[in-house]
């Protein structure tokens, strides 16, 4: 019985249209390692060069090894990979990206969990200029609405992050959330209620009553599209 031949898609696929692809495959893997280099001046150096041969459009490969730096330690590069894929699945570039570099960030999502998600959301409040990149990875990554809706109701997320996870909620529009952002906003109203009662009890700087004003214009987004 004779074998049967599937031929895969290359990690490392580059248009046709580019001159030379055979020279520029050291080039990239040699950026490519740079992307896991402890030192961050060799990740930001890195990544330079992989844009310059705009290896991420092209290498469904090098996509998805930027997606796993979503949380990567150093404030600045984390910006910058938010960014990159960003504006890949955004068509931000002049080119849309290649079909199996989209599948390839699509998969990568689904094991993207509750920490990415804050990493991310940790740059989306320092960075705010990334944020309609931002937007497009979280449209990309379906189940990021759940993990959006479970940190907005945690009080152990600092409240900034908290504030960001409404923010998207209603930005990307996770209609999933609607009812969790309606018991959410129940729960400030009653509360700020209760604290007019007791007005001798002045409110913290992180009271999470100041929530209250991101839920409504989340549940407004969500609610009339």
């Amino acid at each position: 019985m004779s074998e049967m031949y599937f031929p895969q898609p290359g990690l490392i696929e580059f248009d046709e249209t580019i001159v030379g692809t055979a020279e520029l495959l050291p080039a990239v893997w040699r950026a490519l390692e740079g992307i896991a280099s402890p030192e961050a001046s060799v990740r930001h150096q890195s990544l330079d060069q992989l844009l310059d041969l705009d290896a991420p459009r092209l290498s469904p490969l090098v996509a998805y090894v930027l997606a796993t730096r979503l949380v990567d330690p150093n404030i600045k590069f984390r910006t910058r990979v938010i960014k990159t894929l960003g504006d890949i699945i955004s068509h931000g570039t002049e080119q849309p990206p290649l079909y199996e570099v989209r599948r390839h960030l699509k998969a990568h999502c689904m094991v993207i969990g509750r920490g990415t998600v804050l990493a991310m959301l940790e740059i989306a409040d320092l960075e705010p200029s990334v944020e309609g990149q931002m937007a497009a990875i979280f449209n990309l990554c379906s189940h990021s609405g759940a993990i959006l809706t479970e940190l907005m109701a945690d009080r152990r997320v600092p409240l900034p992050l908290r504030r960001q996870a409404v923010h998207f909620i209603g930005r990307v529009g996770f209609i999933e959330a609607i009812p969790h952002l309606e018991r959410l906003a129940d729960r400030l109203v009653s509360r700020s209620n209760g604290q007019r009662r007791m007005s001798f009890a002045p409110p913290s700087e992180s009271d999470e009553n100041t929530l209250l004003t991101d839920v409504q214009a989340a549940l407004g987004l969500l609610q009339n599209p």
